[in-house]
């Protein structure tokens, strides 16, 4: 990165919504040289097949936050610092197994017929046990709780930095917003005929890279600069 484009990123990370521009040299250079690269491939689609080199430019973008995020923890001693980083590291690494189909583990091909299947229909199925039943779903719900529960704490001061338009509150959401996208595309529009498979899929992965890329940007302006840092004390915050 040159000084100059260091600079440009520095002052429009300090501006109130400048992280839209951020956003959008993002989106240029990650749509341009993919550009490039479908119009010059001879087999295009294998950019963005299953570990193909789109998915792991996705898994290589969460390795690097998952470390900031262990430097801050080890870096920062507030509190609210330390529950944030937590919770963006375990973000990471479920993104990053996820990006490695880890999950599979847990299904019936492996775990037999203790596994899962992450289909609403395999919870309310009457052929599978309830007890098996109620001990995913009240695992899944305890995970979620631990994992979400710094949002619901943190939840008044991020509401403020969203408001005023603050860079890494901004690049998290517009990170949510890009993997929900592929999300969609992977899961919900999975046996579309309205779009071709091919389109879907590249639309999926373009999305799923566009959010690590903003989430790595997110958590390292966070990490210079920590949620205890671009707010005033909330009355009763303490710190470790």
């Amino acid at each position: 990165m040159s000084i100059f484009t260091k600079q440009w990123v520095l002052k429009t990370l300090m501006q109130p919504f400048g992280y839209f521009k951020i956003a959008g040299a993002v989106l240029a250079g990650v749509l341009m040289p993919l550009s490039i690269a479908y119009v010059l491939s001879s087999a295009p689609a294998r950019l963005h097949a299953e570990d193909g080199i789109i998915e792991w430019l996705s898994f290589g973008c969460w390795i690097p936050s998952a470390l900031i995020c262990v430097l801050a923890l080890v870096r920062h001693d507030s509190r609210d610092d330390r529950l944030m980083f937590r919770f963006f590291f375990l973000i990471c690494v479920l993104a990053a197994a996820r990006e490695l189909d880890a999950q599979v583990l847990l299904n019936p091909r492996y775990l037999g017929r203790f596994g899962v299947h992450y289909k609403t229909r395999w919870f309310l199925s009457s052929e599978v046990s309830i007890y098996l039943r109620l001990f995913w779903f009240t695992l899944f719900l305890v995970l979620g709780r631990i994992i979400f529960s710094p949002l619901i704490v943190l939840r008044k001061p991020l509401l403020r930095l969203i408001r005023s338009g603050d860079a890494a509150a901004g690049l998290f959401l517009l990170s949510a917003i890009a993997l929900a996208t592929g999300f969609v595309f992977d899961d919900t529009l999975r046996k579309t005929t309205l779009l071709d498979r091919d389109i879907r899929q590249a639309v999926e992965e373009i999305a799923e890279l566009l959010g690590t890329i903003y989430f790595l940007i997110g958590i390292s302006s966070l990490f210079s600069k920590p949620l205890s840092e671009r707010r005033e004390p909330l009355p009763g915050s303490c710190r470790d």
